[in-house]
């Protein structure tokens, strides 16, 4: 039998598309013989520094092409990659390594102030630097795979081996390692472009950061059917347009925010590019607005427009086609391709139509379990089904409709942000009795991050002090935006927090 794995599709798509362009990054661009060549290069450097198949590479780096090369390799080789957020602090890093026990660290020089701290004391062993400083303490990610020979690797990669490891809170605030394997995500390749019309005639572009899961993982899908992908290192919209301009892009990912971006350059400068190559636009990571929407349709109206409710753990699980967006308003669509959703109340019975209960979902791309994480698997999973904690609906024709994200998980600019970390860094500040950290709806990213704090009596505190602590603790994503001072939080008959009540007085 043979085995559905990544490694295989790509390598397979490499032998098609042959020297046609594979990947662009700024001036530089890689065919798919070169791609091919180049991962299988990095995958014998990897194998021949001692590791072997099923060890943890992490990965620190920007969006580059080099981020597709590692991917590849690691696929090849049977080695599972960690992408790691390149805006953590060294706390956080510390963490995430500790928990997947990663032997291998690939960074870039510009976070090694950051990274390599993290690693003190844990096992990692082999250290790869992408840039052109004079760290010579550690190799050259670009001379380990000058070095190595470009022959195809022999090893055994199997489809249930774990791919890649995606770290998501999920629900409590504490880290958890969502196995993807080889088969999970080449099953969700080829139901991509079912879904959204992909092939190898496409041009795409990618603006997200590639330690986010969408971004990098439709990169890859694109690349699995032979396309060419265009990535942006950083976004800015004004470059967006131009590159679109410039390859004949068809088709983007962005989230919401990207797209507000995007929209804000105005009609004159819209104008004065020519995007017409463009016909489809992606958004995910969160809700888009009813008015970024609205002007998306306005603004390219020959141009169909996407939206899709996804997860780490699933990749895409439904999708609100173009078709639908008119008459179906704040719904993410219906299921995609071989995925079941289903609605069930708090004792795992399914609720009539229309009713809210919490979302479970089956499917051959769910994810394989949290990494030695028994008992955070036994809460998501009931047999073949899996629960990411969303609440939602569904109505008459199949269509699913997010009510809100369990235990108050806040999206700001299409990403996680989680209250509970946030609120333990709040709580280690004298004077601070209790805190409670909700999102508010915010024009620019969605939600913004608010803290409600309480404080110990007699203490007199300045929000200053409490963003300071906050800064030096957390990304810059995770700070709150505002700090607001209550004598007491809501609580219901058992003592728990109300956010809810918190969110409502900053509903317009």
């Amino acid at each position: 039998m043979i085995e559905l794995t990544v490694w295989r599709a790509l390598a397979l798509a490499a032998q098609r598309a042959g020297n046609k362009v594979a990947l662009r990054c700024g001036a530089r661009h890689l065919t798919y013989v070169q791609l091919d060549a180049t991962a299988n290069q990095l995958g014998h450097a990897l194998l021949a520094r001692g590791l072997q198949r099923g060890d943890r590479v992490a990965v620190v780096l920007p969006n580059c092409m080099e981020y597709v090369v590692i991917a590849m390799a690691c696929a090849k080789a049977g080695l599972t990659m960690v992408t790691l957020n390149y805006r953590f602090t060294t706390s956080e890093y510390a963490v995430q390594l500790q928990d997947c026990a990663a032997l291998a660290l690939i960074y870039g020089e510009a976070f090694a102030y950051t990274v390599l701290p993290a690693t003190q004391g844990l096992p990692v062993r082999v250290f790869l630097r992408h840039g052109e400083g004079a760290d010579l303490a550690h190799d050259s990610l670009t001379q380990a795979i000058d070095t190595a020979p470009n022959t195809p690797l022999d090893v055994e990669v199997g489809e249930l081996d774990v791919f890649y490891l995606g770290y998501t809170s999920g629900t409590t605030g504490r880290p958890k390692g969502a196995m993807v394997t080889q088969r999970n995500r080449a099953l969700a390749y080829h139901y991509w472009a079912l879904e959204f019309g992909l092939s190898e005639h496409d041009v795409s572009l990618h603006c997200g950061p590639f330690h986010h899961t969408a971004p990098f993982t439709f990169t890859l899908a694109q690349l699995y059917l032979g396309g060419e992908v265009v990535i942006l290192e950083h976004f800015d919209a004004l470059e967006a347009l131009q590159q679109i301009q410039n390859h004949h892009v068809t088709w983007m990912f962005a989230v919401p925010f990207m797209y507000e971006r995007i929209l804000a350059l105005g009609t004159k400068t819209l104008a004065a590019h020519d995007w017409t190559s463009l016909r489809m636009m992606i958004s995910g990571g969160s809700a888009l607005t009813t008015q970024t929407k609205e002007g998306v349709l306005a603004t390219f109206p020959a141009c169909g427009l996407h939206e899709f409710y996804g997860a780490t753990e699933a990749g895409v699980i439904t999708n609100l086609r173009p078709q639908d967006q008119a008459r179906k308003r704040r719904c993410v669509g219906r299921p995609v391709f071989d995925t079941e959703v289903a609605i069930r109340d708090e004792s795992g019975q399914d609720v009539p139509v229309g009713e809210i209960g919490e979302i479970w979902l089956r499917g051959p791309t769910i994810f394989s379990g949290y990494y030695k994480a028994p008992e955070k698997n036994q809460a998501v999973f009931s047999g073949d089904w899996c629960t990411l904690g969303d609440v939602g609906r569904i109505d008459e024709e199949g269509y699913v409709y997010i009510v809100d994200r369990s235990k108050d998980v806040i999206k700001s600019g299409g990403v996680n942000v989680y209250p509970v970390e946030i609120e333990e860094v709040l709580l280690e500040q004298t004077g601070v009795m209790e805190v409670a950290v909700v999102g508010i709806a915010d024009s620019t990213w969605g939600e913004a991050v608010h803290a409600v704090v309480v404080l110990a009596p007699q203490a007199v505190l300045d929000p200053e002090v409490l963003l300071a602590r906050c800064r030096e603790r957390l990304a810059g994503y995770k700070v709150p935006k505002s700090v607001e001072f209550r004598t007491e939080l809501p609580r219901n008959a058992n003592g728990k927090v109300l956010k809810r009540v918190l969110r409502e007085a900053f509903v317009v």
